[in-house]
Formats: structure tokens, C-alpha cells, sequence
């Protein structure tokens, strides 16, 4: 009988990094175990237990943006909104091939776990599960390990972008053996043993949540797990029910597959696992590609250096152990998503219901875009430090819309839904086309405008996420009414925070028919985009829901969770206006009452860091000339919801959102309109920041920002840009050609 009920023996202190030596790698910083417990920081809300109380992040072994990454499990099943791994939960049940969206309450899909065991085991999940150490002191994004006492044995853990690569030490070699899962819910998959071959093989198939809820996704996840040493026996399961000798099972609830290992002499094996959304073969190709060998060491150091030359496009100089801790290990939580779906070779599986493989020719194929989220700071930050996978994300959302005939607006599992609101992918391909990115914009912009102008003929594909909720009933009013319950999404009602959110859609595809010509689009959406207009109530003097007849709900509570307001209150989403904020402050009544709300929404501690709608709300404070209060409002944020422990985020991650706040607010400076590649300013909290930019996209190679010594947490009163006064604000050209942004303390 193993332990149901142990502690996690934690090798060295969790802050072990702040005796580090000055020259020591920048991997080093990163802490993956932070945001895997419940907020413990100042910034955390009052709802203990719930999920946004967490950052839902895994510790993950993992190359940037990769296929497959790789966690302990404590958790098993592919629930919404239940990660793989979670801090207090104190026994392990394996190590997981995940396709778990960090941060996020999605669920994760097409997923195995395996577990090294010794000695009397039972192959179930609950009865095989036992006591671990993590040595937190030696892990970074690109090695773990973990001590199994009750198993004698000691499994290290390193990754490509498409496979895992494991070294297990067996202290107590008798009857070593591994038992694997196929993490589907649904009573499907497949798995068989491969003993000439020293492979284990597996399929599970993925399904869908939000829109289509249950159905196919048309894909699955494979596996080609593969050994250095021969099987002395093996068998397959379903349940609780085990088959010796059987080499397959398929299609009944909870299969998997054990195997005895024929250890060698030193008692060291290896397993190498290949993965694929295509098919077992090309998962079998990709670890042939990726890892033709059996080192171990070559395969932890490439990764090591990969995520080092991604790390060192910032470099900071001064600031404190843990200023560096958090900014390091936020840039690492921002470099997980979206994910690598195509192969070496570039094959993937067609977008939504077209399950042909197509190629992807002169780019990869990236799925698994948290729009509404990481719209914001998330994408962002990657086309400054990951401009090459970026350009290849935008270009796939681009292909998603020509496979599936509308533009998706939170395409996950490489499938529409509509979980959140928003048209944030037009956006999203908006701000890259912006910048300077070479995108498809004929293919682009056909399917942008289509999004913005039509609603399907077809009402199932309305219902399965294609095109904008509500948008019949916008074009006819400028706002969502109350009476349009939008029944079909997944998240309902949402009235104002629709309106609101589409208006800045179309602010962004105003500017973009603008940059291409089509002058008459370009006057109608940006006509649209005063829309938040519509539901500003002036008579309560916030956004209130509102009825087709004109008139505004009595059911309002400025600090309430609203039906018409997504994950927030009418306080929270009145500033959701980041393409016209003096606009905002017209409707407010003027400059002074704009900062006195704006105030007193921060001092009475009514402001919420933890979710995406209020994140750039405190950069509003530029706009009522309070330069001064952005940088307090901003550097108290990051001091009180950021901390380096496992409790260390405040709120979800949402796929790096959170944490590209953090990089870019550490920086000084703030997307707060992404399409207008205008920055707001705060102001840095290290001495020196040299961006190392790729020069195929940004030809003056860098772009540095100096605070000067000792200030990290101080007032700023000026900042200049190659020496010039840059007010409150920076443009995008200006990192492209290379500037010295300067903050001063006259």
C-alpha cells in the first residue's frame, strides 16, 4: 500500500537564489515553482480556494513556446481549470507529457503520465502515488529533479521543443518499472507495447470545452516513448484491471501499460519520448530529429543555452536578488505560450473541422492563443524578444481564419470557441501589421473586416464560435443591449464588457483600413470605436448595462460582479477605453473628477491586479498628467502581487499575461493600446536595461533604458528619449531605431 498521504521534502530553500553570485547565468534567476500555490503576497484577493486566487502555472521543463512541456503531476485527469501540479498538494502520482495552458482555467487535452515504481506497486494512479523530494535548488525551465524515496529512485527531467528526454538513477533496482497513463477522461485512446523496439505507443484523442463542449476535436495527442534497455515483462490496463503479456489496449476509461525494466549494471536508464498532434509516426520523427542520441548532458545544455540567449534579449544591471528573481521567472512564464502544433517536417492538422495535414512552409504552426488575455502585454513583449516565433503565431491565426472561414477569436485546442469575449486575434494581428511585421494583410484584413461586418448564415457555426457574439444587435444600436443574453457563448450576457471590448476592436481595424486605403471601412470603424460611449451612465457616472429602449438597469452596484461585466465590476471595466482615454475623461466630466475616480479607485483598494481587464489601469494616470502616481501605483503593484515564492502571483498567469506586466512594468514602460504603438511610460526598477534585439526585425540591434543608480524605487519627474523630452510616452519606432530612453530625477 503506497503513502496516500505524505509530505513534500523540499531539498534546498526556495529562495536559495539570493546568495547567488553576481556572474552566474540568468537561468538561474527563474523560479518555475512560482505562481503553483495559492497566493500568499500582499496583493492577493479575499476569495481563498478559488482559481483566480493562483497563477496556475506548472513547474515546467520546457523549451519556449514548445509542443509538449513536462511537470510533475499531483494531480491527475484533464479537468477545467485543475492544473497538473499544484505546491500543496504533497504527493506525486508521475511526470507529465502536458499540453496544459500556463496559468490559465482551461484544461489540458491529449496528455500522458508516467511513473517510475520499484518493488510491490499497484499500476493505479490513487494507489500508486508516493512521498517526493524536489531538489528546488538545481531546478530551472530547462532541468528538474525529483527524488521518489518509497520507490528508491531519482528521475531528472530535460526537453526539446517537441519531445522529453529522462534520466532515472535506481536506488532500489528490484522490479523497477514503469507504468503509464493515457490522461483521457472520455473512456478513449489507445496504447501499445513495442518490446523489439523498446517503445511504448499511445493516442489520446482531444476533445473540446466551451463551444462544442464534448465533441471531437478532430486530433489527438500521440506519444512514442522509448527506452535504452530491453523489458524483462510488460502488460496493459483499463481501471483497475491489469493484462499480462497484452500489448494494446484501446478505448476503455483510464488505459495505460506497465513495463519491467531490464536495468544495466550501473542501474541508470534513459527514456526519451517524442510527441505530435499528427500521428504516432511523426511523434516518432520528431525524437528522431530532435533527439538522434542518448546524452543526456548535450540535451540539458542546449536547452540550457536556448533559454539563455532568450532570457539575455533583456539584460538588467542593478536592482535587488529578488527584483531579479521576479523578472527573470515572469519573462520565463511569458515564453510558454501559444504553442509550437506542427511538426519537423511542418505538418499539422487543419484548423476547427478540417481534419486534412497540411505544411507549414517557411514557418511553424502555432496554436492554443488565449486572445482575450494575452492581447495585452503577453504577444506584446514576444515581438520585441521573440520576433521570429511571434511573426510565425500571427501567421497562423492567419491560416486558422482561411481554413476555417472566420477570423477565431480564442482558438484553443486548435479549435473556435468563444470561452471568452472580444475580437482580440483581429487585434492581435492588428498591432503586429502596426509595427512593421510582414503579414498576409489581403488574407488578413478579409477576415478581420468579415468579423467585424457579418454574422454567419449558418446559426451552428454561430454557435460554434465563428464570428462576433451579439454583433447583430452592436451594429444595430452601438451598444449591446440588455435583452441580447448572448445564450449561445459560453460566457453569457457580458453586455457592456462586449460593447466595450469591440469598440476598441474596431479602434484597432480602424487604424489598420486606414494604413491599407479602404478610407470608407476606416470611417466607420472608427466612428464605431466611440461606441463605450453608449454605455456610460452619466447619471451614476459608470458603464451600467443597458436596455434596447435606451434606459439604463437599476440593478447597479459600481463594486459588484454584474451580469453585464466579464470577470470584474462596472468600477474595473470603465477604463476599458485604452484607444481613447481622453475621450473617457469627456465623458467623465472633465480632467479633475477623470483623477479623482481614477483615485479613489486605487486608494480604496478597489483595483484588481490579479485579472486581465484591470491590468492597464494604473498606466491611466499619465493622462490626467500624473506621471508621478503611475510610477507609485505601478511600483507598489509589483512589490505587493509578484512574489518569488510558490504563492507568488497574486492572480492566473493567463498563458504569461501577468507576468509580461511585470517585464514590461519592471522596464519602465507599458503597451496600454496595443495597435498604437505608443507605450505608456512608469518608470524602471534596475539601473540599466539593454534590450538585445534580432536584427532581422529590428535593424539597430538595441534599444537600452537607464535610471540611474539607486532610484529603482523612486519618483522619476522626467524621462527622455536620445535626449530628447518624451513626456509620458514612447513609440514603438523608437526601440526599432535603436534609442536610450532616460529617466531623471531633476
Amino acid at each position: 500500500m503506497k503513502l496516500f498521504f505524505a509530505t513534500i521534502i523540499i531539498i534546498a530553500s526556495f529562495a536559495f537564489s539570493c546568495s547567488r553570485k553576481e556572474k552566474e547565468r540568468l537561468i538561474t534567476y527563474v523560479k518555475p515553482l512560482i505562481g503553483t500555490a495559492e497566493a500568499d503576497i500582499p496583493g492577493a484577493t479575499q476569495n481563498p480556494g478559488h482559481p483566480f486566487d493562483r497563477g496556475q502555472t506548472i513547474p515546467a521543463v520546457t523549451a519556449p513556446f514548445a509542443m509538449t512541456q513536462w511537470t510533475p503531476q499531483t494531480r491527475s485527469g484533464e479537468n477545467k481549470c485543475i492544473a497538473p501540479f499544484y505546491m500543496e498538494n504533497t504527493i506525486l502520482q508521475g511526470f507529465r507529457a502536458t499540453h496544459w495552458t500556463s496559468g490559465s482555467c482551461v484544461q489540458d487535452y491529449g496528455s500522458f503520465t508516467f511513473m517510475p515504481v520499484s518493488g510491490e506497486f499497484n499500476h493505479h494512479v490513487l494507489q500508486r502515488q508516493a512521498n517526493y523530494f524536489m531538489d528546488i535548488g538545481t531546478m530551472t525551465p530547462a532541468y528538474s529533479s525529483v527524488h521518489i524515496p518509497y520507490y528508491g529512485v531519482i528521475t531528472e527531467i530535460t526537453a526539446t521543443r517537441r519531445s522529453g528526454f529522462f534520466r532515472l538513477s535506481w536506488i532500489d533496482p528490484g522490479n523497477a518499472s514503469i507504468v503509464v497513463d493515457v490522461n483521457n477522461d472520455e473512456g478513449e485512446g489507445y496504447i501499445k507495447v513495442l518490446p523489439e523496439q523498446r517503445e511504448i505507443v499511445a493516442a489520446n484523442p482531444v476533445h473540446r470545452i466551451y463551444n462544442g463542449h464534448g465533441k471531437p476535436a478532430g486530433f489527438s495527442g500521440y506519444m512514442v516513448m522509448r527506452f535504452d534497455c530491453d523489458f524483462e515483462s510488460f502488460g496493459t490496463f483499463t481501471d483497475y484491471l491489469i493484462e499480462i503479456n497484452q500489448p494494446e489496449m484501446g478505448n476503455k476509461p483510464k488505459i495505460g501499460a506497465v513495463v519491467k525494466l531490464a536495468l544495466p549494471e550501473n542501474h541508470m536508464t534513459h527514456i526519451k519520448i517524442g510527441t505530435s498532434f499528427t500521428s504516432i509516426e511523426k511523434a516518432r520523427e520528431n525524437l528522431d530529429a530532435e533527439i538522434p542520441h542518448w546524452d543526456f548532458i548535450q540535451v540539458k545544455s542546449e536547452l540550457e543555452n536556448t533559454w539563455e540567449n532568450l532570457l539575455g534579449r533583456i539584460k538588467v544591471e542593478g536592482g535587488s536578488q529578488e527584483d531579479k528573481i521576479r523578472f527573470y521567472s515572469a519573462m520565463y512564464h511569458s515564453c510558454m505560450h501559444p504553442r509550437l502544433f506542427s511538426d519537423v517536417d511542418g505538418s499539422y492538422v487543419g484548423f476547427a473541422d478540417d481534419n486534412n495535414i497540411y505544411q507549414a512552409e517557411g514557418f511553424d504552426y502555432y496554436s492554443d492563443f488565449q486572445a482575450w488575455d494575452i492581447f495585452r502585454a503577453q504577444m506584446p513583449l514576444l515581438s520585441l524578444i521573440a520576433p521570429k516565433q511571434y511573426h510565425d503565431m500571427v501567421a497562423s491565426l492567419v491560416k486558422m481564419a482561411e481554413t476555417g472561414g472566420w477570423m477565431p477569436t480564442f482558438p484553443m485546442w486548435n479549435s473556435y470557441t468563444s470561452a471568452m469575449i472580444g475580437d482580440h486575434c483581429s487585434a492581435i494581428i492588428g498591432d503586429a501589421y502596426m509595427k512593421g511585421f510582414d503579414i498576409d494583410m489581403e488574407t488578413a484584413w478579409h477576415f478581420m473586416r468579415k468579423n467585424a461586418f457579418e454574422i454567419p448564415e449558418n446559426y451552428d457555426d454561430y454557435v460554434d464560435g465563428k464570428g462576433r457574439g451579439a454583433l447583430r444587435t452592436y451594429m444595430e444600436y452601438g451598444y449591446i443591449p440588455l435583452e441580447d443574453e448572448v445564450l449561445e457563448a459560453f460566457n453569457k450576457r457580458e453586455q457592456v464588457s462586449r460593447t466595450l471590448e469591440y469598440a476598441y476592436n474596431d479602434w484597432v481595424l480602424s487604424q489598420v483600413a486606414k494604413n491599407l486605403g479602404h478610407q470608407a471601412d476606416y470611417i466607420e470603424l472608427k466612428e464605431r470605436s466611440r461606441n463605450y460611449v453608449n454605455v456610460f451612465d452619466p447619471a451614476r457616472g459608470w458603464v451600467n448595462g443597458r436596455y434596447a429602449d435606451g434606459s439604463f438597469t437599476d440593478e447597479f452596484h459600481p463594486d459588484k460582479h454584474l451580469p453585464f461585466i466579464t470577470e470584474g465590476t462596472p468600477k474595473h471595466y470603465t477604463w476599458f477605453v485604452p484607444h481613447d482615454p481622453e475621450g473617457l475623461m469627456e465623458l467623465m466630466g472633465g480632467k479633475q473628477t477623470y483623477f479623482d475616480k481614477l483615485k479613489n479607485l486605487i486608494d480604496n483598494q478597489d483595483y484588481w491586479h490579479g485579472n486581465g481587464p484591470s491590468q492597464h489601469i494604473p498606466y491611466m494616470f499619465n493622462f490626467a498628467g500624473r506621471w508621478d502616481l503611475t510610477q507609485k501605483t505601478v511600483k507598489k503593484i509589483m512589490q505587493s502581487d509578484y512574489g518569488i515564492n510558490p504563492g507568488g502571483l497574486s492572480g492566473n498567469d493567463d498563458a504569461g499575461q501577468m507576468s509580461a506586466w511585470y517585464v514590461f512594468s519592471a522596464m519602465g514602460f507599458y503597451p496600454l493600446c496595443p495597435g498604437s504603438n505608443q507605450y505608456q511610460l512608469s518608470s524602471p526598477v534596475f539601473d540599466k536595461i539593454t534590450l538585445s534585439l534580432d536584427k532581422d526585425y529590428y535593424p539597430k540591434g538595441k534599444f537600452t533604458v537607464e535610471g540611474g543608480k539607486n532610484n529603482r524605487y523612486g519618483i522619476f519627474t522626467q524621462a527622455k528619449i536620445n535626449g530628447k523630452d518624451t513626456g509620458y510616452s514612447i513609440m514603438h519606432d523608437d526601440i526599432k531605431n535603436g534609442g536610450k530612453l532616460t529617466f531623471l530625477i531633476k
